[in-house]
């Protein structure tokens, strides 16, 4: 009896010690959520402009999405040799040295993955497009094309684009814009065209972009700091306003003009048309939202799926 016994015992401490190895191997082999994968941005334009005209077919065979159709051989040996276009890329060089690009989007890209389980992270190809604004980013799915000449933060290269526009083009905004641009992705759009819908689905991705990118207030919402004063203080009677004029269950996309799209400023139809912040429904939004995390002991991830409406009507907004 005392032998059988002994023999547990020693199984009994064997086990022990096998477990204690396996999670110790399980504890090496998780993955640690500060650590990130590094991704290499593929910069273009170096290779466009540092390779030589005749080598330029076999560029051009290897980035056939770049390279329209529309325009010649020749065409595109002129946008290569343009003077302006020289200038434009020895700027983008200066601005974008080193290697702070692709840390700054290996860190956004390790928040994504721990904010989002199916978030597959695109390639990130760099141009220059010839400024051309409207097209500073785009997103092809599994590729991001990024036209780092829409970041130079330039008065000189940008002085005759708007300035509610080019006071945006800086660098301060880029992975601003690209986190938007990746979570708007993630988070369904309302089917509910009621303009509240709109401003709370704002409202998550602002108060998401604060909190787990550690993205500035007045950067998430594309503000200055006049127009972020000129939202604080007159949260109030931007509320009212909307109160007052049934501006939250409104359906038309004329409210979309008015107090979402990017404009010089919001459109009230009175006097303080001039002097508002752009975009103020999505200001008010996000201060509803963030006030309902702060009223519900909520995380921002517990109310990403949530109807717009039902957190609307327990946010307890009080401005």
């Amino acid at each position: 009896m005392y032998q059988i016994y002994c023999q547990i015992n020693l199984f009994k401490f064997r086990f022990k010690i096998i477990l204690f190895f396996i999670l110790i191997l399980i504890g090496c082999n998780k993955k640690n959520t500060n650590d990130y994968e590094d991704i290499i941005v593929d910069r273009f334009e170096k290779k466009f402009f540092s390779i030589k005209s005749d080598s330029l077919s076999f560029l051009i065979s290897q980035y056939p999405y770049l390279f329209p159709k529309n325009f010649s051989h020749e065409e595109w040996i002129n946008i290569k040799n343009d003077s302006l276009r020289k200038i434009i890329f020895k700027e983008t060089q200066n601005k974008f040295k080193g290697k702070h690009l692709n840390s700054s989007i290996s860190k956004l890209y390790n928040e994504l993955r721990n904010q989002f389980s199916n978030f597959n992270s695109p390639k990130i190809i760099t141009i220059n497009n010839g400024i051309d604004f409207k097209y500073k980013l785009i997103d092809a799915d599994s590729l991001i094309i990024l036209s780092l000449d829409c970041y130079l933060g330039n008065d000189d290269l940008y002085k005759n684009i708007p300035a509610y526009i080019s006071q945006k083009m800086n660098n301060n905004f880029l992975i601003r814009d690209l986190a938007e641009k990746l979570i708007l992705k993630q988070i369904k759009y309302p089917s509910d065209r009621q303009f509240v819908y709109k401003i709370i689905y704002y409202g998550k991705i602002y108060n998401l972009m604060v909190k787990e990118f550690d993205i500035n207030e007045a950067i998430a919402l594309s503000y200055n700091d006049n127009e972020i004063e000129w939202a604080i203080n007159n949260e109030l009677e931007v509320w009212k306003f909307f109160i007052k004029n049934q501006i939250l269950f409104n359906t038309s996309n004329s409210m979309n003009d008015r107090f979402l799209n990017i404009a010089p400023y919001s459109k009230f139809g009175i006097s303080i048309d001039y002097d508002s912040a752009p975009m103020i429904g999505k200001w008010i939004g996000y201060k509803i939202v963030k006030s309902y995390l702060k009223s519900n002991n909520k995380k921002i991830e517990d109310i990403l799926n949530m109807d717009e409406y039902e957190l609307y009507l327990n946010s307890n907004y009080k401005p």
